[in-house]
């Protein structure tokens, strides 16, 4: 609401100072050499159309080259340039080649191996059920023995006797160590460091300090339980094992049902694909066959009967006419006019006095450089029914292109000059009634460099004003 009246007493502003204003002009008539009078024009009917410019030339949906995969010499060309091809016709032929025999002989003998398999799988449920028992049988006793381990680990590692015997071996190598020490004291500690008979005793007391070390490890270990980490250990053991033996019970309830479905799949599909190698090497042999990859218009042979070619050598073109696609280069500050099913106007250079219609239906997600100039691109697709007759529009066919970003027809102009923005968007226009400038408010529609659609506000005829003229009296 605040806006509203915002706007409403910014317009009774502007309409007061433009009264006093064009008063005072009048009033200063008599006294001025050189008068000022308004500039006006009529609020009229027509059309106003926004688009942005740019240019085109025809192109093909699809331009594909197409050649053979393997090199050789070139038996025969069934079609020639203008030619209408659907998918799949035979282009052409290579000669034969004698090792397309080695390969087909190759390919049936993998057909051989391939169908044995098949049925020797099919011939041999019995030694595969053999087979898996034994496994089940190895894995279930697998998992008693590892149950086994599990129950020992809720016990002391030792049992008492082997406690004892620890407890005895480390008592016995710590008094050791203990004489040693007291003898060294009382016999080598004050010779010196070198004395040969003090080093043997050194190495004799780290020889027993070890003994006691391990002793003492023995013993702490034999009297310890099992740490929470080897019980866990042991138990996932247990899990894959009892997994383990579940697999092999379930192939074995699965071969005695049968064969399985999955692997008759797995053969049936390896059969199924040296047969089909086996069938281009039948083709191959025949003399390779070039065939159309797409509906199309051969555009260009560029090759005859009796040339040796590489392989990959393009040797057909082949177009897709079905459709006439423009494609478009325009300026990128007109970027906001390109839009997915905007209509689009064409005049071909060499149709000028034709204008042919299509939509936008395709747009280059980037930019396209050329120099320093950046342009936007995309695809337009022509209209048939806006030719009024056949044409013939060939790949490469140059025309202007004017997209039309909105239309609008017998509807109310005025010129822009006339146009007062008052800001967010509104406008205002002085419309002359009884001699005098009154400010109104417009709804605006579209607008191009000189016109401006009037919505609602004005009717036809109405004038309005769109500047100051200078005369000299």
């Amino acid at each position: 609401m605040k806006r509203y009246l915002w706007v409403f007493g910014l317009v009774i502003l502007i309409g007061a100072s433009a009264f006093f204003y064009y008063q005072g002009q009048a009033r200063n008539s008599d006294e001025e050499s050189v008068q000022e009078s308004l500039k006006t024009s009529k609020v009229r009917k027509g059309d106003i159309t926004i688009m942005a410019s740019g240019v085109g030339a025809i192109v093909a949906p699809a331009d594909i080259q197409v050649g053979f995969s393997t090199a050789g010499v070139i038996e025969e060309i069934s079609v020639q340039t203008g030619d209408q091809v659907k998918k799949g016709d035979v282009l052409a032929r290579l000669a034969d080649d004698p090792q397309l025999n080695l390969d087909l002989a190759t390919q049936q003998i993998a057909v051989i191996n391939e169908q044995t398999n098949y049925d020797e799988f099919l011939n041999n449920v019995d030694a595969d059920i053999a087979s898996a028992s034994i496994n089940y049988l190895q894995a279930k006793a697998d998992l008693e023995n590892l149950l086994t381990d599990r129950a020992s680990l809720n016990y002391r590692r030792c049992d008492d006797t082997y406690l004892a015997q620890y407890e005895t071996d480390y008592s016995n190598a710590l008094d050791n160590l203990i004489r040693l020490q007291d003898r060294f004291n009382l016999l080598y500690a004050s010779r010196d460091p070198g004395d040969p008979e003090r080093i043997q005793m050194e190495t004799d007391i780290a020889v027993a300090q070890s003994k006691v070390n391990t002793t003492l490890a023995n013993y702490q270990y034999c009297s310890s339980y099992p740490t929470q980490d080897e019980i866990d250990l042991i138990e996932a053991k247990i899990k894959l094992k009892e997994t383990d033996v579940l697999r092999w019970k379930n192939e074995i309830e699965i071969l005695q049902q049968g064969v399985d479905p999955e692997d008759v799949e797995l053969f049936e599909a390896r059969l199924a694909q040296a047969e089909a190698k086996l069938r281009i090497a039948e083709d191959n042999l025949n003399g390779l066959v070039l065939t159309a990859p797409i509906d199309g218009t051969v555009m260009k042979v560029s090759a005859i009967p009796g040339q040796a070619i590489s392989n990959n050598t393009p040797v057909i073109r082949i177009a897709d006419l079905s459709k006439s696609i423009l494609e478009v280069y325009l300026d990128e500050t007109d970027l906001d006019q390109l839009v997915i099913g905007y209509e689009a106007e064409v005049i071909f250079d060499a149709f000028d006095d034709m204008v042919f219609e299509g939509k936008m239906i395709s747009l280059t997600p980037e930019l396209i450089k050329n120099g320093n100039v950046f342009y936007a691109h995309g695809l337009i697709e022509l209209d048939p029914t806006s030719f009024g007759k056949p044409f013939n529009l060939p790949i490469g066919l140059n025309a202007s292109v004017d997209i039309i970003g909105g239309r609008s027809l017998n509807t109310l102009l005025v010129p822009v000059e006339a146009l007062r923005p008052l800001g967010d968007g509104s406008y205002a226009v002085f419309v002359i009634e009884n001699g005098t400038p009154t400010l109104r408010m417009v709804e605006v529609g579209l607008t191009d460099f000189t016109s401006a659609e009037i919505l609602s506000g004005l009717k036809v005829g109405d004038e309005v004003t769109t500047g100051i003229v200078e005369t000299v009296q």
